[in-house]
């Protein structure tokens, strides 16, 4: 078997090290994931509150549209 060191193309442990550590970089941790869970949970919640907001705002437009309506309606035909 032949000597690795003799080899021009063998590389150096730093080298080794260099290359493994571009290789995991592209890797999410656990802490990435932690990280992307609390930024998601958190964007949930502020479109949860915008909705609410939304549909109460619809819901009141809607009444007072019912409410003027009926209204118009007794004063014209009542």
């Amino acid at each position: 078997m032949a000597d690795p060191s003799s080899n021009a193309t063998a590389l150096t442990r730093i080298e080794l090290r260099e290359e493994l550590h571009r290789s995991l970089v592209q890797f999410a941790t656990k802490a990435d994931y932690a990280d992307l869970r609390g930024e998601l949970k958190s964007e949930i919640a502020n479109l949860r509150a915008d909705l609410i907001m939304w549909f109460t705002g619809l819901m009141l437009g809607s009444v007072a549209t019912a409410v003027a309506i009926a209204v118009a309606a007794d004063r014209l035909f009542g």
